[in-house]
């Protein structure tokens, strides 16, 4: 199975993503945007694995349930990786609680290792991604939202089965594991 380890985002902030890329869509060309439902904040991208595999690797990570409690985000700016300049990925940029989330990755990379992952080589930069492109182009500012304050809460780490459809990626959730253990 295809995989990736993410946090989950609220529904009320997934609709208005949703909202938010409608409205971008009209004034961005080029763009393949994402669905509601797949609206999240990736942590690490596995590619395929068995399912074993997945089960070894919950009982790896099980351990941040404990080690972390919930924590609130917040919705920063519009943005595009590599840069505006060169716009292949469009995302929102999160604000509030950002180093706990690099804390989770760092956690996550270095659990991965015995498994034989790589770990990344681009910093990581916590995001909700919106669209992507095949190629690069100017994100200009008349397309870009300004988006309202909007706090919501992250309580889970879970592992999502991606696949891949003529329609876009459908994601299930293979296992989550709640941040707030009692041991905390």
């Amino acid at each position: 199975m295809r995989a990736f380890i993410a946090f989950e985002i609220p529904g009320f902030v997934k609709t208005y993503l949703s909202r938010t890329i409608v409205a971008m869509s009209s004034k961005t060309d080029n763009v393949k945007w994402v669905r509601d439902e797949g609206l999240h904040i990736t942590i690490k991208f596995l590619g395929e694995i068995d399912e074993a595999l997945g089960g070894k690797i919950r009982d790896e990570l099980l351990y941040l349930g404990t080690r972390y409690k919930p924590f609130t985000m917040g919705l920063d700016r519009i943005d595009a990786f590599p840069d505006r300049k060169r716009a292949r990925v469009i995302v929102v940029r999160l604000k509030n609680e950002v180093d706990i989330i690099s804390n989770i990755f760092k956690d996550i990379e270095d659990n991965l290792k015995k498994f034989g992952f790589e770990s990344e080589k681009r910093a990581f930069t916590p995001h909700i991604t919106l669209g992507r492109r095949k190629a690069p182009l100017p994100l200009l500012e008349k397309a870009i939202i300004k988006l309202d304050e909007m706090d919501f809460t992250i309580d889970s780490v879970v592992m999502f089965k991606s696949t891949l459809t003529a329609k876009g990626a459908i994601y299930d959730p293979i296992w989550k594991i709640i941040l707030g253990g009692i041991d905390q």
